[in-house]
């Protein structure tokens, strides 16, 4: 039947009154007191609940001789429209009303009727019908209490129930059925792999309606994963025990009744089919009409799975390096962490300085800062699958920087990608450069030049920090790491089964008591040599280590090697186990070793095997003997820093090593006689030579012959006190040097020529501080040094100011400080008249000399000027104060001195 077509039935006397304005969406009108409001709200027969209701009328309501077009609804929602016949003593009055619902899912809750406007007065509901959308029958039904009482001005609102399938919502949570550990134990045999609980992203799960038989399957439902502590009473598990769920947010349509789970399907997150379990444990549920109900799946974990095993594998190792006395000293976990096993088996792998793949077996253990102790459990050989094991690093004892070879921010994809550059940025940390006075590193700044030696005025540093002020020495800035003998932890041995680790790539042992490193024992006991995927590796400062570990030689891939800070190994000792390790099977891998602060005297001739060799870190030994690696070994940076080595050979082809791609040279400290005549192979300059505090003599005229020039960006001679001259010789070889460091050596004089090469055009700054030079070469001039950006020539012994630099347009600043004679008296009292004049210049160093009065235009293009202690001067400020006022002029003076005609710059 359509409604359109229906009739509406009144009576005669009642149609006017009951159908004028019989509904009123706009809400009541109290003016009008002969009428009043009802409004129907439709319940779900199985869930009524007769409080609902605020009308005294309205009592609890049973389908009554039902007429039933369907016996019962799936859904409330369903209905669209009612249709109610009212009766008021013989008039019969039928009408229909809309209803409505947030949603469906909200329908299944009550759904309401629009307002029906009617004369006050007593009704009887004689029955009613339901419509869906298309105004179609859908049910019929009769009240048992029939009573409807229309009050004047107010709403009447009356409750019918309907027959309609009880319903209920259930929300799924995934958890962890461990009933099969200890023992026995079971692992998965018929899933394509093991997977964690944690890696669950989805699932599908059949659920069995214990009465009906009826099966209902959900699929593809998101889960959310989360650790929380057990909230269940549970007095197996320990007050603070951590567990873990897979949460599903949505909420799933049941018809009521009991349930267990029949079978679920598990997928990670990106659908791929992980587990299909056809008998889990059964997990009963009932769901109740409009109820929710929160229903458990449980999913079976299995002990003898792989990452379960290295989950007791941790547990084994904390319990026999005393973890229950570890205490965290350290910037990466709060201090005071441990190790915490009071949660699910399956969540141990979360501990601080544990890493795992997303299988859940481990990748990574830094027990540094932890200060463990005890012997190493023969059970870290279940960790198969570790890539990464730090038993303490050389970064334990903090450096003042951040290593990048160890930068947690960086995975290890990356370090391995990465590692030559990685090395590169910590040998440059770990080895500042000898520093440029403050005048030339100013002068490079100012053109936006910067090089390692003055990088440490670029992080802050003043040429007071850097310096000693009487001899010109550098400070030591950032000493190395070299504490001996002081242990971070108490690791005392390594079990051969370390050698089952075959896919780890980094070993790091460091300030450990630890005192051998295994040797292959058998099968399954390896040692050190079964590490076949180890490239990376430290033993550092591990005093009780008495002998060089031989076998890491054994070791077949080693790429890097950090050896250092074991002092102890004596010399002979040391020497014949690098011996052979450069005749082992790393030989063909290694490229970066470091050898730090240990007793080597003499360096195997062999290493000239290791044709891959890179990096080669030797400073602080007692190296006397150095043999030529030959043209195969291409080194690109040398540090023999503090040793005692007169001389750096070459072979019969005056080769000491490939240096096409070198960038670093350094060996300060030591005792080299002679400048290594060992570049002649050069392609491209090398960034850095720094051969100071030698004792490197001037050039004879068969030593300048023979010597077949270098090229270099920075090259530093500092303190070679034997260098009394210029390096002419530079000139003469025909070799090319932007920035040369040459102070505190003793030069009395630059000899003609000098800089009358073929590249000393290419001259930029010129350190030659802390020297005897009282006069320059006319040569010193713009046709000669037309790129020349920043000369000091103070602490030296100039009565005559040389202006043979002013010529250079291009000279940026210029220092003269400090000028002594040979009974260290100030001996420098000229002003240079119509400095003003120079179009480059941008800061002028006189100070610590004896300048008298100033007669001379003082010009703010040049607007930084240090005339600071001389005590004599007479300096007119007019020319500059507004300037200085404003900021944009630097004067360094003192305000003892006679500054006149600025009176705020002695305030």
């Amino acid at each position: 039947m359509k409604l359109f077509k229906s009739a509406v039935m009144l009576t005669a006397g009642l149609a006017m009154g009951f159908l004028a304005g019989c509904s009123d969406d706009d809400g009541i009108d109290n003016r009008d007191r002969d009428y009043g409001y009802v409004q129907f709200r439709l319940y779900k027969e199985a869930s009524y609940d007769s409080s609902r209701t605020d009308e005294p009328q309205a009592d609890a309501f049973r389908t009554a001789g039902t007429r039933a077009v369907k016996p019962q609804l799936d859904y409330l929602a369903e209905a669209s429209k009612v249709q109610v016949t009212l009766t008021c003593g013989e008039q019969t009055i039928i009408q229909t009303l809309t209803l409505s619902a947030a949603d469906k899912e909200s329908a299944e809750y009550g759904m309401r009727s629009d307002k029906l406007k009617l004369l006050t007065g007593e009704y009887e509901i004689a029955r009613f019908t339901l419509f869906d959308s298309n105004d179609e029958e859908l049910y019929n039904g009769n009240a048992a209490d029939t009573r409807l009482t229309v009050v004047s001005g107010g709403l009447t609102t009356h409750d019918l129930t309907v027959n309609v399938l009880p319903r209920g919502s259930v929300r799924f949570t995934l958890t962890k059925d461990m009933s099969g550990f200890n023992p026995p134990a079971r692992t998965r045999s018929d899933i394509p792999r093991q997977y964690i609980f944690e890696e669950i992203g989805k699932f599908d799960v059949t659920v069995k309606n214990t009465e009906t038989n009826n099966l209902v399957t959900f699929e593809q439902l998101p889960v959310t994963f989360s650790i929380h502590f057990d909230d269940e009473e549970n007095a197996e598990t320990p007050p603070g025990y951590q567990t873990s769920t897979c949460a599903c947010d949505s909420l799933l349509s049941l018809p009521a009744g009991n349930y267990v789970v029949l079978r679920y399907l598990t997928y990670d997150s990106d659908g791929i089919l992980l587990e299909t379990n056809n008998s889990p444990v059964e997990s009963p549920f009932t769901v109740e009409d409009n109820r929710t109900t929160e229903a458990d799946v449980a999913v079976t974990l299995y002990e003898a799975d792989e990452y379960m095993k290295d989950h007791y594998a941790l547990y084994a190792i904390w319990k026999a390096l005393h973890g229950e006395e570890w205490s965290y000293q350290g910037e990466n976990y709060p201090i005071g962490s441990n190790w915490d096993f009071n949660k699910d088996p399956d969540l141990w792998s979360y501990q601080p300085g544990v890493e795992v793949h997303t299988n859940g077996r481990v990748a990574k253990i830094d027990l540094s800062g932890f200060g463990f102790y005890g012997d190493m459990p023969k059970e870290i050989g279940q960790l198969t699958e570790l890539v990464e094991l730090y038993l303490g690093t050389h970064n334990d004892v903090t450096q003042g920087f951040e290593d990048p070879t160890l930068d947690p921010n960086q995975s290890i994809a990356e370090r391995t990608r990465n590692r030559l550059e990685n090395h590169k940025k910590y040998l440059h940390l770990l080895h500042p450069a000898q520093q440029m006075s403050w005048p030339c590193a100013f002068a490079l700044r100012e053109h936006n030049i910067h090089i390692r030696a003055t990088e440490l005025y670029d992080q802050g540093y003043t040429e007071d920090e850097i310096f000693e002020a009487a001899t010109g020495r550098q400070r030591d800035i950032r000493p190395l790491d070299t504490s001996h003998g002081k242990l971070c932890n108490g690791l005392k041995s390594l079990p051969a089964e370390i050698g089952n680790l075959k896919k780890l790539e980094y070993l790091y042992i460091a300030n450990s008591a630890i005192e051998s490193l295994p040797d292959y024992e058998g099968e399954g006991k390896e040692g050190m040599q079964g590490l076949e995927s180890c490239t990376d590796f430290e033993v550092y400062n591990c005093p009780k280590m008495e002998k060089f570990p031989i076998a890491i030689t054994k070791m077949p891939r080693l790429v890097a090697a950090n050896l250092s800070n074991n002092r102890q190994w004596q010399a002979q000792d040391l020497h014949d186990g690098l011996k052979a390790l450069a005749e082992g099977p790393s030989k063909e891998y290694i490229q970066l070793l470091y050898l730090v602060n240990n007793s080597l005297e003499e360096l195997p001739a062999e290493f000239r095997n290791m044709k891959r060799l890179s990096m080669l870190d030797l400073t602080q030994n007692r190296l006397r003997v150095l043999h030529p690696l030959g043209s195969e070994v291409a080194l690109v940076q040398l540090f023999l820093d503090n040793n005692r080595l007169e001389e750096i050979p070459t072979d019969e082809n005056g080769i000491f090593c490939n240096i096409a791609d070198m960038t670093d040279l350094s060996a300060s400290y030591n005792k080299l006689r002679k400048f290594p005549n060992i570049f002649k192979e050069a392609k491209s300059a090398i960034a850095n030579i720094d051969l100071s505090y030698n004792q490197i003599a001037n050039f004879t005229e068969e030593e300048t012959a023979a010597f077949h020039g270098v090229f270099v960006e920075t090259l530093t001679l500092t303190g070679n006190t034997g260098i009394t001259k210029f390096p002419k010789w530079l000139a003469d070889s025909e070799s090319q040097v932007a920035y040369i460091i040459l102070r505190g050596c003793g030069i009395t004089e630059i000899p003609e020529g000098s800089f009358k090469g073929k590249y000393s055009n290419q001259f930029v700054s010129l350190d030659l501080t802390y020297n005897r030079l009282s006069k320059l070469p006319d040569e010193f001039n713009a046709l000669q040094l037309p790129n020349l950006y920043g000369l000091d020539i103070s602490q030296n012994a100039f009565s005559k100011f040389p202006t043979g630099p002013l010529t250079c347009k291009g000279l940026t600043i210029l220092g003269i400080r400090g000028q002594r004679d040979a009974d260290g008296e100030r001996c420098l009292r000229e002003w240079p008249t119509g400095l003003y004049n120079h179009v480059g210049l941008r800061g002028f160093y006189i100070g610590s000399n004896d300048l008298r009065k100033i007669d001379d235009t003082i010009s703010t293009a040049i607007w930084t000027l240090d005339i600071s202690d001389n005590p004599n001067i007479t300096f007119d400020a007019s020319g500059v104060c507004s300037a200085w006022q404003s900021g944009a002029y630097v004067l360094i003076y003192d305000k003892t001195q006679n500054i006149v005609n600025c009176d705020a710059m002695l305030e």
